[in-house]
C-alpha cells in the first residue's frame, strides 16, 4: 500500500495541472505519480484514467498532438512519452524503465518555415499489454491488446492481438 500522502500530493499535484491547462489536461484524480512531468504546448491534450502510477520520472509531452492513457497503467522509472499527432494507451498497462514512446521524426528534408517540422503518425498500444525495459515504440505503430514486449526492442511495426516481440521477432 502506498503512503496516503502520496495520494494527497498527488491529488495537489493534479488540481495544479488542471488549472494550469486547462480543457487541456484531463486526470483522475487518483493517481500514484512519484515525480512526474506534464508539458502542453500549441493546442496539445493530455487525458490520464484513474488509478495510474509509475516510480521515478515520467514525461508527457504533447505539442499539437494528443496523449491518452487509460485506466491502471504503470510506467517504471524514465518513461518519456513525446506526441505532435496521437499516442493512444490502452488500460492495465506495464512499461518498463527507460521507455521512450514519440510518434514523430523530424522533417530532416525540411527546406524552407512553410514545410512541416515533425512528420508524425498515431500510436496505438492496447489493453493489458507488457513492455520490457529500454524499449523504443516509434511513429505510426498498433501494438495490440495482452501483447508483451521484451526489453531492447524498437518497435517499428504493428503487432497483432496476443503477440510477443522478442529480439526482432514476432512470436
Amino acid at each position: 500500500m502506498r503512503s496516503p500522502f502520496l495520494y494527497l500530493k498527488n491529488y495537489f499535484n493534479i488540481l495544479i495541472l488542471k488549472l494550469k491547462y486547462q480543457s487541456r489536461f484531463k486526470a483522475g484524480f487518483i493517481q500514484t505519480f512519484d515525480k512526474l512531468h506534464v508539458e502542453i504546448h500549441n493546442k496539445g491534450h493530455i487525458q490520464l484514467g484513474s488509478y495510474n502510477q509509475n516510480r521515478g520520472n515520467l514525461y508527457l509531452i504533447s505539442d499539437k498532438g494528443n496523449i491518452t492513457i487509460g485506466d491502471h497503467c504503470f510506467f517504471n522509472t524514465g518513461s518519456s512519452i513525446t506526441s505532435t499527432e496521437s499516442i493512444t494507451i490502452g488500460s492495465y498497462c506495464k512499461f518498463g524503465n527507460n521507455l521512450v514512446i514519440v510518434d514523430h521524426d523530424h522533417n530532416y528534408k525540411r527546406k524552407s518555415e512553410s514545410e512541416p517540422e515533425f512528420i508524425g503518425k498515431p500510436i496505438v498500444i492496447g489493453d493489458n499489454t507488457w513492455v520490457g525495459a529500454n524499449v523504443v515504440i516509434l511513429k505510426g505503430v498498433t501494438i495490440g491488446n495482452n501483447c508483451v514486449i521484451g526489453a531492447g526492442s524498437i518497435i517499428t511495426k504493428d503487432i497483432p492481438d496476443g503477440k510477443k516481440y522478442i529480439s526482432g521477432k514476432t512470436l
